[in-house]
């Protein structure tokens, strides 16, 4: 019998929780609105429509990778 150790594995697997992306999402998009709203001379409007394409693009996303909003209870 050999009296080595076992090595481990190499490429071990980790568990990754998934991270919302919701606030990145809303960030960009009222940045992306604040800018073209200067361009079109319509700051508020289009800030605001940013910003709602922004957070509906973040749930999107959030859904998709299984991302809960309220609390679960245990």
């Amino acid at each position: 019998m050999a009296r080595t150790t076992r090595k481990k594995p190499i490429k071990t697997s980790r568990k990754v929780k998934p991270v919302s992306v919701m606030a990145l999402c809303a960030t960009a998009g009222f940045f992306l609105g604040f800018g073209l709203g200067a361009l079109m001379d319509n700051v508020l409007l289009v800030t605001a429509l940013g910003l709602l394409a922004g957070v509906a693009t973040g749930y999107y996303v959030d859904k998709k990778n299984n991302i809960a909003y309220t609390r679960r209870k245990t």
